[in-house]
């Protein structure tokens, strides 16, 4: 994969022209091993009978994400209770790195800076598209609480406001980069915009075996630039990993945030 060239290169979910034609990054070298390793689009995996679908998980691992997090430490450097979303990329083999916060709470910077420090040592669970390993791109949310005096850490694999408030086993679909699907061709910056960033979000409806069933831009910012437009059209030729409800793979309706970062300042919603 090479790296856009143009002057409004793409730092979350926007591609170049490169084979993978997926995304650019233009801060900290660590995501740059992760591009490449997500460029491993599936693993043969040896001696292990894998299902059809299963979606990237934290895992139990002593380096899962959940396990790395230093909650003491930010309880002690003054961090309250925070929530915040994120989208991470996890490789074929289980790598990952959390390339973007956004929609924090007041005061949640703490929280932010800790979970993309941590999540470059981080070790997940791979995901699996027709029972081979992929790479995909993860969005979920952290919640941070202090409880008579003690700390607490959620992550949840979903952005969905009510699945979130209750506390649901659900994990939200996750873009798969599998074989053997020509129609995806990425999510590029609109090619007229010559500079600054936007922001996009699509409302899909992903069937139980991750197609796309239909995409509906729900957010655009700023209006008129096309940021919508490419982020939809993209989004409908991509394939995912099915949303899993209670262990199960599940048909569901969800919103996928699209970031585009030109030049000037990085908007903070998704």
């Amino acid at each position: 994969m090479r790296i856009s060239k143009q002057r409004g290169s793409a730092r979350l979910h926007v591609c170049s022209r490169g084979k993978m034609r997926y995304l650019a990054m233009n801060y900290r070298p660590q995501h740059f091993a992760t591009i490449a390793l997500l460029s491993l689009l599936s693993a043969p995996v040896m001696a292990e009978t894998l299902p059809e679908f299963r979606p990237a998980l934290l895992g139990s691992f002593s380096r899962s994400l959940i396990n790395t997090i230093d909650t003491q430490s930010l309880m002690k450097r003054g961090q309250g209770d925070a929530v915040l979303m994120f989208t991470a990329g996890i490789s074929a083999l289980g790598y990952g790195n959390v390339w973007e916060t956004y929609r924090g709470t007041p005061n949640s910077e703490l929280l932010a800076r800790e979970v993309m420090n941590r999540s470059v040592r981080a070790q997940f669970e791979p995901a699996v598209y027709k029972h081979l390993h992929v790479g995909v791109i993860v969005t979920g949310t952290v919640s941070f609480s202090v409880v008579a005096g003690k700390p607490h850490l959620r992550i949840f694999l979903n952005q969905e406001e009510s699945d979130l408030k209750q506390g649901k086993d659900f994990i939200a679909p996750q873009l798969a980069f599998a074989t053997g699907n020509p129609k995806f061709e990425g999510i590029w910056y609109p090619g007229h915009v010559l500079t600054g960033p936007g922001v996009a979000a699509v409302t899909l409806d992903v069937d139980a075996n991750g197609k796309v069933q239909n995409a509906i831009l729900a957010y655009e910012h700023p209006a008129g630039k096309g940021f919508g437009a490419e982020a939809v059209d993209g989004l409908r030729k991509a394939v995912f990993i099915p949303g899993f409800r209670n262990g199960k793979a599940v048909p569901c309706r969800f919103t996928f945030p699209i970031i585009f970062s030109g030049t000037s300042r990085a908007p903070r919603t998704g």
